[in-house]
């Protein structure tokens, strides 16, 4: 067996620490991650979290960036119709692995260290669902921000009740974001942004 080099176990003790953090907040919520919680699901002392992080805060922030780069990776291309901007945030926030952000939106509102810590991560997700990040400046005027606004706030609603489900889809969701795909739809024939590309079955869920 060929022996592992100091940075390939400092990687993957890191892995381990960030994988029992996300665990936990997936599993018990953001409250449940103590530092001998995190330890003791990872399978390491409390020594090799202190060695690798500041902090438990530093921990769950880097937990959190994780959980942030998977949903980016779900929406590669910058959405050119308002119709593919609901679709955009709706396959970041309807993910299981989303109930990490709302556990941290929810923590850092109570503590003003955290909220501090988190917030770097935090003002990232949300410029990834902000109309002000999309590529077509038709997306950018009143009439689209202010609906894409407006339905990000009921999506995040759902995810939220998705949260507290256990993770299953809500009774409404179907007719919410029919009613949303509707509107949207629309919105892109009013002001011209009408080339909506097909929707996947993972989107409309």
């Amino acid at each position: 067996m060929t022996r592992r080099t100091q940075s390939e176990r400092s990687a993957s003790t890191r892995s381990a620490l960030v994988d029992a953090a996300i665990t936990l907040l997936m599993e018990r919520g953001w409250h449940a991650a103590t530092a001998v919680a995190v330890c003791e699901t990872a399978g390491v002392t409390r020594g090799a979290l202190t060695h690798h992080y500041l902090d438990l805060g530093e921990l769950l922030a880097e937990a959190l960036e994780f959980v942030l780069d998977e949903l980016a990776s779900r929406n590669t291309e910058a959405p050119t119709t308002v119709r593919a901007t609901i679709d955009m945030i709706w396959r970041a926030v309807s993910t299981p692995r989303f109930k990490v952000v709302l556990e941290a939106w929810w923590a850092a509102g109570d503590d003003s260290e955290l909220a501090a810590d988190l917030a770097p991560v935090i003002a990232r997700f949300a410029k990834v669902v902000s109309p002000e990040n999309a590529h077509e400046p038709k997306l950018r005027e009143s009439e689209a921000k202010v609906f894409v606004l407006t339905a990000r706030e009921a999506m995040l609603g759902l995810a939220m009740g998705r949260a507290i489900a256990g993770g299953r889809a809500l009774p409404h969701e179907r007719t919410v974001l029919s009613a949303l795909r509707s509107q949207a739809d629309e919105i892109d024939t009013r002001i011209g942004t009408t080339s909506v590309p097909p929707t996947t079955g993972r989107a409309r869920r």
